[in-house]
C-alpha cells in the first residue's frame, strides 16, 4: 500500500512539471536553425531575431508583440527570426544569449539593440527597428 502512495505521489509531481511548450509552426517568422544561416541572414539590412526557449512561460508572454511587429506594415522593411534555445544552443551561445527571452535587433550586421525578458511591447520594438532606417 505504501508502494503505491508513493508511485502516485510521484505521478502526480512529475505530471505537474510538464512543459507546456509554444507551438511556433503557425506564423511566418523563419526559425533559424544553421549558425552559419543566422550570421548571414543578420549581416544585411534590418533583422531582429527572437532567442526563446517553447517551454519559457516568460517567453510566451513576450511573443505576441513579436509576432505583431513582425506583422506591421511600418516594419515591412526589416526581416524578423527566431531561435529556439534547446534546439539550438550554438546560435544562443554565438550571439552571447544568456536569458530568455532575448529579443536582438540588428542593423548592417551589428547589433544595434538587445530587449530582455518581459515587458518589451509592440510600440517598443517597432520604435527601434523605425530608427534603423
Amino acid at each position: 500500500m505504501k508502494n503505491i502512495f508513493v508511485v502516485i505521489a510521484a505521478m502526480l509531481v512529475f505530471g505537474s512539471c510538464k512543459k507546456d511548450l509554444v507551438d511556433t509552426s503557425a506564423n511566418e517568422i523563419q526559425d533559424l536553425t544553421e549558425l552559419e544561416v543566422a550570421k548571414q541572414k543578420t549581416e544585411t539590412g534590418v533583422s531582429m531575431v527572437y532567442f526563446h526557449a517553447s517551454w519559457c512561460k516568460v517567453c510566451k508572454e513576450q511573443r505576441p508583440a513579436f509576432e505583431a511587429v513582425s506583422k506591421n506594415a511600418e516594419a515591412a522593411s526589416a526581416k524578423f527570426y527566431e531561435v529556439e534555445y534547446d534546439d539550438h544552443k550554438d546560435i544562443v551561445n554565438h550571439f552571447k544569449v544568456t536569458g530568455f527571452p532575448t529579443l536582438v535587433l540588428f542593423s548592417g550586421g551589428k547589433e544595434v539593440k538587445r530587449f530582455s525578458g518581459k515587458g518589451n511591447s509592440e510600440s517598443d520594438l517597432l520604435k527601434a527597428i523605425k530608427e534603423q532606417f
